[in-house]
């Protein structure tokens, strides 16, 4: 069984959480409308899931051909090592070449011709072979030894024989067993392991025995799967297969051939023939040794047929394109990993957006809230607050004409209720001011307007506030200056009390130092939590209970 392309599977989630979630980092005024990012998230999923299955070809014994008008060189594999002649037909002479789909499979006799082969491919392609399969039949010889013999053979004659390559040849093992299935020729051969991967050059990154456990893991997969008889035959056998390359030594061997340069071992590959051999072999009699069972044997035939070839995965080199019913399973694949990626990508969308409204709708009505308990007196706060209002009420009539952003679309965009209400405020209202000419006989500003949080220590922007003050204090100058600091109810309240006073002395500081004022005209009181003009269990009603109030009072020696 051939494991889907993981890599394919990724860059679907990629590009589909790609499309649909980058706007999310955009502000809202840069993003697009939701119907927009809809359509680009479902063309790119259908996109990644389509396009890629026309970039490959798979081929295999069930297929359909299609005609392409590029017509490109043939994928050229060597077949190598003492089995190769097993894939190869015998009528009348050994056949050396055999096309199979899209690629050309050639049969290296010996070591010593392996130079001369990849001579002529250089030659005749302008390339090197694009991968090499190394066949081992583990009933090819009845003896052991003599396996253990042609393949270390093999291994230290290409030694002797190839001198330094500049690249490198991936290398595949395939076994060729019989597991037990029913004995019919006409039973099509089962691949475990991966497919012969050389449309990418990718490095080695497992060793001859980390492909035998995952081989024996797909091995119990396809039985667990499946409660069948068959099934269970067949993952025995093939695990009796792994016990028998080891017990005789012949995985060590396989692995240091498979890796002797320019080969590099790449993957290994498992498949049930379909049908016993014509005599028992050095696994047969080591099988039935270890547990008595005696396989089938088949009839001896005069010209036996070649083995079958593995899938290989490539780029589509000849003028043949042939589209397998695995490939189909594939393209299926992707279909539901786009449809998957698609349909998280719109709920995390949809949730982003429901968030977002929950926090448009709490700011909006929490401004209204404030805005209409803050007192006239409170000039400048009730006039800021009037123009956060205003802007806002601005944002939403942008939203109206220019469509719905995706962070606040989906379905849930709650604007026109919000308009409404800001709209019916702004236009029934003024901008909050000062008269000039009937100046009030008290000023209160917001104490985070003047402090930092805990800090008695007046801020950058403070003093414009405070200058306005003093033209109030110059234009009564009969008048005394009474500045009472307040807090909210957060921490302990003599903290708070100390907190409020010395607050009050540095607002009178200020006035004295900057206007040359007699500090006698000035008095300081910090009443600290003690006397709050609104509740405390609401940050709006604590904003208003942070406060400095600044009262013009008659100076009592005036009377």
């Amino acid at each position: 069984m051939i494991s889907g392309n993981s890599c394919r599977a990724a860059l679907i989630w990629i590009a589909v959480s790609v499309v649909g979630l980058i706007w999310l980092c955009l502000p809202l005024a840069l993003q697009p409308s939701w119907p927009v990012v809809l359509s680009l998230v479902l063309l790119t999923g259908v996109g990644a899931a389509v396009l890629p299955a026309y970039g490959r070809s798979h081929p295999t014994h069930e297929h359909q051909d299609f005609q392409l008008g590029n017509v490109r060189q043939l994928s050229i594999v060597l077949v190598v090592g003492p089995h190769a002649g097993a894939l190869f037909a015998h009528d009348g002479q050994t056949s050396t070449l055999r096309r199979n789909g899209d690629a050309l499979w050639l049969r290296v006799r010996s070591p010593q011709q392996l130079s001369s082969v990849l001579a002529t491919v250089m030659e005749s392609h302008q390339r090197p072979p694009d991968a090499v399969l190394m066949p081992i039949v583990p009933d090819g010889e009845c003896d052991d030894a003599v396996i253990r013999r042609e393949f270390s053979r093999w291994k230290h004659q290409i030694d002797a024989c190839i001198g330094p390559r500049a690249f490198v040849l991936p290398c595949y093992i395939a076994i060729y067993a019989y597991l037990g299935s029913n004995g019919d020729h006409a039973v099509e051969p089962v691949w475990f392991g991966d497919a012969m991967n050389i449309s990418t050059m990718q490095p080695a990154t497992a060793t001859a025995r980390q492909h035998v456990q995952a081989l024996r893991q797909q091995l119990d997969q396809a039985w667990l799967a499946v409660a069948h008889p068959e099934r269970a035959s067949r993952a025995g056998l093939g695990h009796a297969v792994f016990d028998w390359l080891e017990d005789e030594a012949l995985l060590s061997i396989l692995s240091s051939l498979a890796n002797t340069a320019p080969f590099s071992l790449r993957g290994l590959l498992l498949v049930d023939i379909g049908h016993p051999p014509m005599r028992p072999g050095a696994w047969t009699r080591w099988l039935t040794g270890k547990t008595a069972l005696r396989p089938l044997l088949t009839r001896p035939r005069a010209q036996p047929k070649p083995l079958s070839l593995p899938l290989l995965t490539t780029i589509a080199r000849n003028d043949r394109f042939r589209v397998s019913k695995s490939e189909w399973a594939r393209s299926y694949s992707g279909s539901l990993h786009a449809l998957a990626a698609s349909a998280v990508v719109l709920m995390v969308s949809i949730g982003g957006s429901a968030w977002s409204n929950s926090r448009l709708v709490t700011r909006v009505a929490d401004d209204l809230e404030a805005y209409t308990h803050i007192p006239t007196a409170r000039a400048d706060a009730k006039r800021e607050r009037f123009e956060s209002l205003r802007r806002q009420s601005a944002e939403l009539a942008r939203y109206a004409s220019n469509g719905v952003p995706t962070g606040l679309g989906w379905g849930l965009y709650r604007g026109k209720q919000l308009q409404v209400a800001l709209e019916r405020v702004t236009a029934t209202s003024h901008s909050p001011t000062i008269a000039a000419h009937s100046p009030p006989l008290a000023v209160t500003i917001d104490s985070l307007l003047l402090f930092d949080s805990g800090k008695t220590t007046l801020k950058s922007g403070a003093e414009p506030r405070l200058h306005a003050v003093l033209d109030l204090i110059r234009a009564n100058p009969d008048k005394r200056i009474l500045i009472a600091g307040h807090t909210d109810n957060v921490g302990a309240s003599v903290a708070n009390q100390k907190l409020s006073e010395a607050r009050a002395r540095a607002i009178r500081d200020w006035f004295v130092n900057t206007a040359t004022l007699p500090v006698t005209r000035f008095a300081i009181q910090g009443y600290g939590d003690t006397r709050p003009i609104a509740g405390n269990e609401t940050s709006q009603g604590r904003e208003m209970n942070r406060r400095v109030e600044i009262t013009v009072v008659p100076d009592s020696g005036t009377h």
